[in-house]
């Protein structure tokens, strides 16, 4: 069975606060898929006046920005939808880290599944 820590995890952090993370697609390595903890953050650009006049891949508070921050190429990143956000149960740890609902990235072309207790589980071939 895959694990999350086998995809590269990364935290996506705004103001020192863990808003969700990134990983590496379970059926295609190229891309990253997001999960944020809060819903409301817009895929390029926050809703903070400052940001509008900055490049969108810029804006610190969006998820391409978060991603950025991370260390991943924000154009092989696959966000989601604003009003999205996922429940944590459990610690804050990839190894054992439990997310519902499902992540579906099928709309791109990649994964859909569960994070459970820091496995993969579901939606690979």
């Amino acid at each position: 069975m895959m694990k999350l820590t086998d995809l590269d995890p990364r935290w996506l952090i705004d103001d020192g606060r863990k808003v969700g993370f990134v990983f590496k697609s379970p059926t295609n390595g190229e891309w990253w898929q997001t999960c944020f903890f809060e819903a409301g953050r817009k895929v390029l650009i926050c809703q903070d006046p400052e940001c509008y006049r900055k490049d969108e891949w810029c804006c610190p508070h969006s998820q391409t920005g978060l991603a950025r921050a991370a260390g991943v190429d924000p154009g092989k990143v696959q966000g989601c939808e604003r009003d999205c956000a996922w429940a944590v149960h459990g610690p804050l740890d990839f190894s054992v880290l439990t997310i519902t609902p499902s992540i579906d990235g099928s709309k791109g072309g990649l994964w859909h599944g569960f994070i459970t207790n820091g496995q993969i589980v579901g939606g690979i071939p």
